[in-house]
């Protein structure tokens, strides 16, 4: 699984006749020969203007792909640009070839894919998983002292329990510190809470600010429960937190545009914010397509048809198929973060695109 550092080296590239591919390469769907042909049918048009780069991605399925990942992203540019990227999930089909990479699908996948830590505890012990691109990256565990719970009744069956008790708050504190320095050592920013509701408030409750930050869920398991079930489980939970997020930064970037505030709201408000530099998180509509003009001289993108750049005076402005991408790019390169917005009417009534300001 690919991460930001390479989605920003991609972002920062520039070439001519740079092609983007993006497979669906999961083979429950189809077989390796229908996906060949596919890829095939969708870069007729554009290999006449990059026979190398079709080219190179044929032999790659041929004679390199291993065929493990339900998705393919590739982008090639002779010498200069090579990079293969399996994805944890089918992607449509889809080529491009343009002046930079496409990276709007990369950039979607990274979004729903990030990494984040799984914490499973229970009295004893803690297992901790690193997960990202749908993935399991490590598994560590950490043993406490062990329990063993007295049958008998009676006071001296009570102050047993009482040093069980205590037991087990020594172990959840030890926890507490083991999965502080996870997070800090595998830099996962999001993280939840697996096991017994009860053990989970009590760690909760253990847990400094700066960690409790980190949360974003939590799901019951059995401390032996096996990898695949925690990742299916954690997948869920990170799933509808994602969502949840969403909302909340589309409704703040909406009100505050409404409000004259640090939002905007609609293609010809964000274009221009992110061309001022203003922009601290792009939010996209999933399915939100439009088409914008281009100066070629300084890469400024306007909704609107213009005669001539506002920025630098260029006269020969193009028309681009695809603002969104253009507006993608610009915002990685200015630092922002991209959000790719799924099930949300909110924004596609504001226009299918929003973004929240630095200022």
């Amino acid at each position: 699984m690919f991460d930001r550092n390479e989605l920003q080296t991609l972002v920062e590239f520039r070439g001519e006749n740079v092609l983007s591919v993006y497979l669906d390469t999961d083979l429950a769907h189809r077989s390796k020969d229908a996906v060949k042909l596919l890829f095939r049918d969708t870069t007729k048009v554009l290999e006449a203007e990059a026979p190398n780069q079709v080219d190179a991605v044929k032999k790659y399925l041929d004679y390199e792909y291993d065929w493990q990942s339900r998705g393919l992203a590739i982008f090639a540019a002779g010498d200069a640009l090579w990079k293969t990227f399996p994805l944890p999930i089918p992607v449509s089909v889809q080529a491009f070839l343009m002046d930079r990479p496409y990276v709007r699908v990369l950039t979607d996948v990274l979004d729903r894919f990030g990494k984040y830590g799984v914490a499973l505890l229970d009295r004893e012990s803690v297992r901790l998983f690193s997960v990202a691109g749908a993935r399991i990256q490590s598994e560590t565990e950490s043993i406490g002292e062990e329990l063993k719970r007295h049958k008998q009744g009676g006071w001296a069956a009570a102050r047993y329990e009482r040093h069980e008790d205590n037991l087990a708050l020594h172990n959840l504190k030890q926890a507490v510190e083991v999965t502080q320095t996870f997070c800090e050592t595998t830099h996962c920013e999001r993280l939840m809470l697996a096991g017994n509701s009860d053990v989970l408030s009590q760690f909760k409750d253990l847990m400094p600010k700066a960690l409790q930050g980190r949360l974003i869920g939590e799901f019951s398991a059995a401390m032996e429960a096996p990898a695949h079930e925690i990742l299916e489980r954690s997948q869920s939970v990170a799933a509808q937190a994602d969502w949840n997020e969403e909302q909340i930064l589309v409704a703040e970037a909406i009100t505050a545009a409404s409000k004259g505030g640090a939002g905007v709201t609609g293609l010809t408000d964000t274009l221009y914010a992110l061309h001022q530099g203003q922009v601290r998180e792009l939010l996209v509509e999933e399915s939100y397509r439009a088409s914008g003009y281009l100066c070629e001289y300084c890469g400024h993108i306007a909704a609107e048809p213009m005669d001539t750049c506002p920025l630098c005076n260029y006269a020969d402005i193009v028309e681009t198929p695809d603002a969104v991408n253009r507006a993608i790019h610009k915002a990685l390169e200015t630092g922002a973060h991209v959000n790719i917005v799924r099930e949300n009417e909110k924004l596609i009534q504001a226009g299918g695109i929003a973004a929240r300001l630095r200022y």
